[in-house]
């Protein structure tokens, strides 16, 4: 597959930090809060290490199987791990499972992949046409370049997990973060009813 023109090299910088900070949440005991996004953390077996190496990742899900896509192609360490183990360990909120992760090759099951990603989101569009060949990526032309991008499809089974998941904070951290979060709830909330009272005032007095 081509190296995507627009993202030519590995998330580095802000970018990288942007893509570990949910693994921070996980990490502090909130994974359950995030299972209605459609984000997974995926752990894979280093190819040299053989360490265990989380990176959190996007996916859409098409019966039991999902799908992920690396936007920076080929050249991201989780693929090249993946291709080496090809066991991997999926959470998903508060789901933990074991996975194989295989490469998609066929032509047609990339485009339902990337159908799944673009439809409805003129972002993807935008997104898959700064990483393809093609001018514009929409519906039309998807056919022509789906073999360019770097799909992976996600296969549960029913063994158990053989790589760890995120590994917890300690306690210590994980209350002062649930002490700060309460706070900060609390100080929204102040907020909130402030901005509210002018408008229930204003009306008392028209009365």
């Amino acid at each position: 597959m081509n190296v995507s023109k627009a993202f030519s090299e590995r998330p580095q910088g802000i970018a990288r930090t942007l893509n570990r900070l949910p693994i921070g949440l996980y990490r502090l005991g909130w994974g359950g809060v995030l299972g209605w996004l459609p984000m997974l953390v995926m752990t894979t077996k280093g190819r040299r290490s053989c360490a265990p190496h989380h990176v959190m990742v996007e996916f859409r899900r098409h019966g039991s199987k999902y799908y992920v896509f690396s936007a920076w192609g080929e050249r991201t360490d989780w693929h090249h791990n993946l291709l080496a183990h090809p066991r991997v360990t999926i959470q998903h909120g508060a789901h933990i499972f074991s996975a194989d992760a295989q490469p998609v090759r066929d032509n047609a099951e990339a485009l339902r992949a990337l159908y799944l990603f673009s439809r409805n989101s003129i972002l993807y569009e935008r997104l898959f046409a700064g990483i393809s060949s093609a001018q514009a990526a929409d519906l039309n032309t998807l056919a022509d370049v789906a073999q360019e991008f770097t799909l992976v499809r996600l296969e549960p089974n029913d063994d158990a997990p053989e790589l760890p998941p995120v590994e917890l904070y300690d306690e210590q951290t994980r209350q002062l973060a649930n002490v700060f979060a309460l706070i900060l709830v609390i100080r929204l909330l102040y907020v909130l009813a402030r901005l509210a009272l002018p408008t229930r005032n204003g009306r008392r007095q028209q009365n």
